[in-house]
């Protein structure tokens, strides 16, 4: 008698099972994490890959984790014997526990530096940043230790909730290198500090000299500028507002306007075009050049902020206009000089103020006689005008910021690309944050919360070299990958690499160790291009 025919919606999980089992990312947790055998039917490194696999899944809360597998073929995942009451929210928050108590930030480390040399990646650039996450319920602060969830300053614009913070480091091509997890109320600029501290414990010298840090404006510090030369980090930032420096080349810049044209870096249409002028300064004690970047394109938020600016400025000109216009003058050189100061005081290069002396004869109650003089006074009579052409001067000014680097041997053009690569980080903090992969955070305690996001970092370090790999080797290639749209691309994103495995089914076969694809189905080529074969969703692992 033929056994009943299952069948299993497989989704991209199996792909990331076995780029996670070839990585040797449970094997690395096993070695690194204290469990005893003897008392554990899985171990902490499966269990973990149960939590990453289901990231990238439509993510159920633990305490839901037994729906979220009802349709998975659970043995080609995790191995023979191993069932859905394995995978309970009690033995993966167990889990998090061990994780938590190794210390989650050097198992990750270990982790990127394994799977780094794995996939040969060379690092020549890291790109930083630090972003904020949100999360429900009530924290007690005491609770932690060095990771505290409390109130700070929210990149998510969400300052009512407590949060904790992202500190990543990640490789052109998204690959995390080195991560931290920290306290909800940590600074962008204490973390640089600490951050290269940690770079130059887990790289040699000789290593660390070839590496470009590129970072935002928070890393410019004195501390940090300190801290850099200390370890001779070579690096790329841009020089904030808050130094006077900034002012001064920018006024220089506009005033010696000698830029010169670095054209676009972008094959989008109406792609930014870009234009430079150089400078070397002393900033701290240390010389270094200063890139006065222009673009043609003014970023939306200063643009929002220049109208909300401009229209500020109307109304308190407006107002200050009706006000001075009902005030009264004895004479006319009174007037003349109220008009002279208002104009000093309050016109400007964009808002102009022209205005004239009015004489008007001053009535007195009650019927004047014959030989009454008469009193004259002088009002002032104000309008502003709009120049078109200093708003739009204001708006180049504006489109301007300047870069700061220790590079000498580097074009102005390398420097700003490289800046403008600071977008992978930003990319996989979406990653992060997406609810595509991510649902609220709520755990118990602070310990749980920090454990679970390494293990989003683990899940980050999957889906960047996931979408390396892909990229690398369509760049082999002849045609392009068609992604869901029926768009074609040599630059997929792992987001669309996941959505083309999105509809994989198999079924069970009369070999319980084999499974077997229906005979209309077409496997996606993308499966090949990430180093894998179709086996990967038809073979039951053996767990010996």
């Amino acid at each position: 008698m033929t056994a009943d025919i299952e069948m299993y919606h497989c989704g991209p999980a199996a792909l990331i099972s076995a780029l996670y089992d070839q990585l040797k990312i449970g094997n690395t947790i096993d070695e690194m994490v204290y469990w005893d055998p003897a008392q554990c039917r899985l171990s902490p490194g499966t269990r973990i890959k149960a939590l990453v696999i289901n990231m990238f899944g439509g993510r159920k809360p633990l305490y839901r984790m037994d729906e979220f597998y009802a349709n998975l073929d659970i043995e080609n995942l995790f191995g023979k014997g191993v069932i859905k009451k394995d995978l309970t929210d009690y033995t993966l928050a167990r889990s998090l526990d061990k994780l938590a108590d190794r210390g989650p930030q050097e198992v990750f480390s270990t982790l990127c530096l394994r799977a780094i040399c794995h996939e040969q990646i060379k690092i020549k650039y890291l790109h930083n940043d630090t972003t904020s996450v949100s999360v429900y319920g009530a924290y007690n602060e005491e609770d932690g230790d060095d990771f505290i969830i409390t109130q700070g300053h929210s990149k998510a614009k969400r300052p009512d909730l407590n949060q904790f913070l992202f500190g990543l480091s990640v490789t052109q091509d998204k690959v995390p290198v080195c991560a931290e997890v920290k306290s909800g109320n940590t600074s962008d600029k204490t973390w640089n500090f600490k951050f290269i501290e940690k770079l130059a414990e887990n790289f040699d010298p000789d290593t660390l000299k070839d590496i470009i840090y590129v970072a935002d404006s928070s890393l410019v510090t004195e501390n940090n500028l300190m801290q850099i030369d200390k370890h001779k980090l070579k690096f790329i930032s841009r020089l904030p507002g808050n130094f006077s420096l900034e002012k001064e080349i920018k006024a220089r810049a506009w005033k010696e306007d000698s830029f010169i044209e670095l054209g676009t870096f972008s094959d989008k249409k109406d792609s930014a075009v870009y234009r430079v002028q150089e400078f070397t300064e002393e900033l701290c004690g240390k010389s270094y050049r200063f890139l006065v970047m222009h673009s043609s394109k003014l970023d939306g938020r200063k643009t929002r902020s220049l109208e909300k600016k401009l229209l500020k400025r109307q109304k308190e000109l407006e107002k200050a206009i009706d006000e001075l216009e009902k005030n009264a003058y004895a004479c006319a050189p009174d007037a003349e000089a109220a008009l002279k100061a208002f104009k000093k005081q309050c016109g400007d290069s964009i808002y102009p103020v022209t205005g004239e002396v009015l004489a008007r004869e001053k009535r007195k109650p009650g019927r004047p006689g014959k030989n009454t003089p008469k009193e004259i006074v002088y009002f002032l009579k104000l309008q502003y005008s709009t120049d078109e052409k200093e708003i739009q001067k204001e708006k180049e000014r504006l489109s301007c910021f300047v870069l700061i680097t220790n590079l000498n041997e580097y074009t102005s053009s390398e420097i700003l690309k490289e800046y403008k690569a600071q977008s992978s980080v930003e990319t996989s903090f979406k990653f992060l944050k997406d609810p595509f992969f991510v649902g609220p955070i709520y755990l118990k305690n602070p310990e749980r919360v920090e454990a679970l996001a390494y293990v989003l970092l683990i899940a980050l370090l999957i889906f960047g070299i996931l979408e390396r790999r892909v990229r690398e080797a369509l760049k082999k290639e002849t045609e392009p990958l068609v992604i869901p749209g029926k768009v074609k691309t040599f630059n997929p994103t792992g987001k669309k690499i996941l959505q083309s495995l999105e509809y994989v089914l198999v079924m069970t076969t009369s070999n319980p160790d084999r499974r077997a694809f229906s005979k209309s189905f077409k496997v996606p080529r993308v499966l090949a291009l990430a180093g894998f074969e179709p086996d990967i969703y038809l073979d039951v692992k053996d767990n010996s």
